[in-house]
Parts: C-alpha cells; structure tokens; sequence
C-alpha cells in the first residue's frame, strides 16, 4: 500500500502538466473561441493542475515515505572486530581461490586425502569393535548358558549330535564345547558355574588342546564365524584329550 501511493503521488506530479497542456491543445483544436473564454479554460486547467501537484506532494510528505534511522549502538563495535579479523582471512580466502580455480589434480589430490582419513577411520573403529569383543568374549562365562546347564555331558554330546546332523554346526558346537565343561567339572578339574571365564578356565587346565578349543568357540559364539565340519571334528577329538594332558 505504501509504494502504491507513492506511484500515485508521482503519477499526479508528471501527468498534472500534461493535463493542463492536453486541455490547451483541445481547445485549440476545437476552433478559435473568444479570448476570454480561452484564458477561463487555461485557467481551470492550470488550477486543477497546481491542485494534482499539490496532493502528490502531500502525500510524499508523509511519515511513511520517509527514510527510517535504525539505531546501531554496536555498529562501530562491530566494524572494528571486523577490520581486526579481516587480515586474518586473508590466507583463508587466497587457499579457497586457489583451489577452486587449481587444476583437476588439486581435486584428486583433495578426493585422496578424503578417502584416505575416512578409511582410517574405519579401520581404527574395527579395531575398536574387534578389541571390545575379545574382551567381552573372555569375560563371560565359558559355559553356554540356558536350559543346558542340568544335561550331563553324555547328554549334550547326543543333542549335539543331533544338531550336527540338521546342518545345524554352530549349536553343535556350543553344545560339545558345554559337554566337555561338563566333563571336566565332573573331574573336580574345574568348577563350573556362570561366572567362568574362558581366562580362568585356562589358568584351571592348562592344556594346549584345551587352549585351541576355546579360541575356536570364542571365534564362533562371540566372532561371528560360521562354524565348520573341521570344527566339529576338532571338538570330538579335543575334549577327550584335555584330561590326559592335565594329568600328564
């Protein structure tokens, strides 16, 4: 609304002689009338015009067409940080010009540096994760926990026969790995009981086999490897010999 009055207002001051102009014109296209009827005409138009100039003006006049003064309290604060901090950029904006205006091979040499510290990345968090399960997997319990923890070791070894045959080796596993815990509890070599850790049951029996068969089950239960047939092969034939090399 403001500006559209203020297009009117300047609309009045530029067609207002015209007005007075065209009125002229008409008359004296119109024929020659009496002198005074001519300056009477003249008169009116010009009189009409001062008053179009007049109200454009009033209307330029007022409050909201007139520029505004914002108040900056902070305005001489802020340019002053600014001219402080302009040298500093300088670098910064030389290094951004140059690259964007630099060879494809700035690019190439940017998108390999990207690469490489993402790939870096990666592979310091895989460590990470990889460390965090070796700990957690020898803090547990070398016992597989669950219903299984009142089947006598003959019992388990037939259930992981069974689970062998379905195609199911990594339960089979677990299960011989339970049975043979089982066994050796049986043998006051150990003491079986959730809180086991695979450490301790090492320092208990010191076998090498024994050594071979937990970090076997670690790399399946908490590794996430498949287990294989050599797995379970080196299970039926490992645990009977962890209680020879004990007692030997």
């Amino acid at each position: 609304m403001r500006w559209g009055a203020a297009v009117v207002a300047c609309a009045l001051l530029t067609v207002a002689p015209a007005v007075a102009s065209g009125a002229t014109a008409t008359t004296e296209q119109r024929g020659a009338p009496a002198p005074a009827e001519t300056m009477e005409r003249d008169a009116a138009a010009a009189a009409r015009a001062d008053r179009a100039r007049a109200q454009a003006r009033e209307v330029l006049a007022q409050r909201r067409f007139q520029p505004t003064n914002v108040p900056a309290p902070l305005r001489g604060l802020r340019e002053r940080i600014g001219a402080a901090l302009r040298p500093l950029g300088g670098p910064f904006e030389r290094a951004y010009r140059w690259i964007a205006d630099g060879p494809l091979v700035v690019w190439a040499l940017l998108a390999a540096l990207v690469l490489a510290g993402a790939a870096l990345l990666a592979t310091r968090a895989g460590v990470r994760r990889a460390r965090d399960s070796a700990r957690t997997a020898s803090s547990r319990g070398a016992a597989v926990a669950g219903g299984s923890a009142s089947l006598s070791a003959v019992e388990l070894r037939e259930a992981a026969d069974r689970a062998e045959r379905s195609g199911d080796l990594d339960d089979a596993l677990r299960l011989r790995f339970r049975a043979g815990l089982v066994d050796l509890d049986s043998r006051a070599l150990i003491e079986l009981r959730p809180a086991l850790t695979n450490s301790e049951l090492l320092r208990a029996v010191p076998s090498p086999t024994l050594a071979d068969l937990v970090e076997g089950f670690e790399s399946v239960a908490y590794g996430g490897r498949p287990a294989g047939a050599d797995d379970l092969r080196d299970a039926r034939d490992g645990w009977p010999r962890v209680a020879d090399e004990v007692r030997a």
